[in-house]
């Protein structure tokens, strides 16, 4: 059989797990990812000033130094993709006959509430604003030009590019997962290239060190989340929440996103993803209607032409004179989220291929990344777009406001709404909604790497990673460590980008092998 011949040809054996009462897993995955996390938080929380200031130095490191490297691996990723769609475009990820697991919208909903998390509503209102009132290329700040520019960039980093990190992680795995029957696992996704050394020591750290992105980017990402929450909950309900009520809060959201992570795939985590991508769709409509809907229309018409326009000019801008005297915009916006989608691919690109059996790659291609591009065109275009329209008009300072607090963008921006209070509460909850989607997301992946691959993880496992990610985002918010640890899981992304330039080099030779 296919798999068998593949499996032959790489060594690869069956990793050894014990079955008690965390159900089955793998003790060296569990123990060391569970050492390797506390350690490096526990470092945050005792010695926060050297902790800070060794990942702050790593992060500028890598970003003068490996700018380049990022800028043509995320381009190589795409590249790979069209050319894999094109040619073993109708393979199947899974047996032959297969059907898919999920329905179609059920698979878009769960992928994109996993992979984009709080960010459409976090950066949504905000990004457009920042790259208007300092665009780095193309325009002057400020002006009507600078504003198209605004678009093009935020679509730039939120589009094709970041979904294809994802797509590269998530293709690998559910190749070596569903076709040739390998138990799930970042490293197994390497067996191309790795052979039987997936079982051994590289094997082992690419494991951990995907365990600990996720969890370290998953909890960041909550921390960031309940900023927005406390402004939500200020602007929505009129209350004021300090540290304490914000660990409150936090407590509620662990107890919603592992019951929900706990409860199952086909349960909780596809019903608030559905719940979840409705109510952002109705939030869309509503700013397309209510605001100013030719100048949004125009200008979603306008960015598309602009975006594939000047998308390979964007693609390979790396500022190099800049660059070269320690200049930063690259370095916070276009590498920084390279960093971050490449940080984020084993856990997204892992997820994804769990919940991908039964798609061909042309379909999982499709799905991974056009289908969110064009959610993404729609969403920054209009709401983005509104913001931008507000503050060239002189109608509300939003710059002003997202200065202050970026969480409070989509907020203020609602109160130029007839009927903004009301939806307002409706952003509120889908706000909540997608920060228990991507961590009950985050709770499952990591179960099943730390199980050996198992496609169910048990219980008590999604119990025990869901409660470590809260422990330590509650931990790291009272102690003002977040942005630090933050760092540190984009530091982890240039060994990440070798890895998954490892990815792609091990799927085209096992395909080749199909072939």
């Amino acid at each position: 059989m296919l798999n068998e011949d593949h499996k032959k040809t790489a060594g690869v054996r069956s990793v050894e797990k014990k079955d008690g009462f965390l159900g089955k897993y793998d003790p060296t995955l569990f123990w060391g990812t569970l050492i390797l996390v506390s350690v490096i938080t526990l470092w945050g929380i005792f010695d926060p000033e050297t902790f800070s200031s060794a990942m702050s130095s790593s992060q500028v490191w890598i970003s003068i130094n490996f700018g380049w490297f990022f800028m043509l691996t995320v381009s190589i990723f795409i590249v790979f993709l069209v050319w894999v769609s094109l040619r073993y475009g109708k393979v199947l990820l899974g047996q032959e006959g297969e059907p898919p697991e999920f329905s179609f919208f059920s698979w878009i909903a769960m992928l994109f509430s996993c992979g984009i998390g709080i960010g459409f509503i976090f950066w949504g209102v905000a990004e457009p604003l920042y790259h208007y009132t300092s665009t780095p290329y193309l325009a002057e700040s400020g002006t009507p030009e600078a504003a198209r520019v605004a678009m093009q960039i935020s679509l730039l980093h939120w589009g094709i590019h970041g979904w294809a990190c994802y797509a590269v992680a998530g293709l690998a795995i559910a190749y070596t997962t569903y076709r040739l029957k390998m138990p799930l696992s970042v490293s197994n996704a390497l067996v191309g290239v790795l052979g039987s050394k997936t079982d051994g020591l590289w094997g082992k750290l690419v494991d951990y060190l995907a365990g600990f992105a996720t969890i370290a980017g998953i909890a960041t990402s909550l921390g960031m989340g309940l900023m927005s929450i406390r402004f939500g909950i200020s602007h929505v309900f009129g209350l004021e929440l300090g540290t304490t009520g914000l660990v409150v809060v936090m407590f509620l959201l662990i107890a919603a996103y592992v019951a929900s992570a706990v409860s199952g795939l086909d349960k909780g985590i596809k019903f608030l993803s559905d719940l979840n991508m409705s109510l952002a769709f109705c939030v869309l409509l509503f700013f397309l209607f209510a605001g100013p809907t030719l100048f949004l229309l125009n200008l979603m018409v306008d960015s598309i032409g602009a975006y594939f326009s000047n998308l390979v000019f964007m693609s390979f801008w790396t500022d190099p004179m800049a660059q070269a005297s320690e200049g930063k915009w690259m370095g916070w916006w276009t590498i920084f989220y390279w960093s971050w989608w490449i940080a984020w691919g084993p856990f997204v690109g892992g997820f994804v291929a769990r919940i991908s059996r039964g798609r061909t790659i042309g379909e999982f291609v499709f799905g991974v990344i056009f289908v969110p591009l064009v959610i993404t065109i729609a969403w920054f275009n209009v709401v983005g777009g509104a913001a931008l329209h507000a503050e060239i008009n002189g109608t509300l300072e939003m710059y002003k406001a997202i200065s202050a607090d970026a969480g409070s963008g989509i907020f203020t921006l609602l109160t130029l709404y007839p009927i903004g209070s009301l939806i307002s509460i409706v952003v509120f909850f889908n706000l909540i909604i997608f920060l228990v989607t991507s961590a009950d997301s985050a709770s499952f992946f990591v179960g099943m790497i730390v199980s050996g691959g198992e496609l169910e993880p048990s219980k008590p496992i999604k119990l025990v990673f869901g409660f470590l990610i809260g422990a330590i985002t509650v931990v790291l918010l009272i102690t003002g460590e977040l942005k630090a640890l933050q760092t540190a899981s984009i530091v982890a992304a240039l060994p990440f980008a070798f890895v998954m330039l490892g990815m792609v080099a091990s799927t085209i030779i096992l395909l080749k092998k199909e072939a």
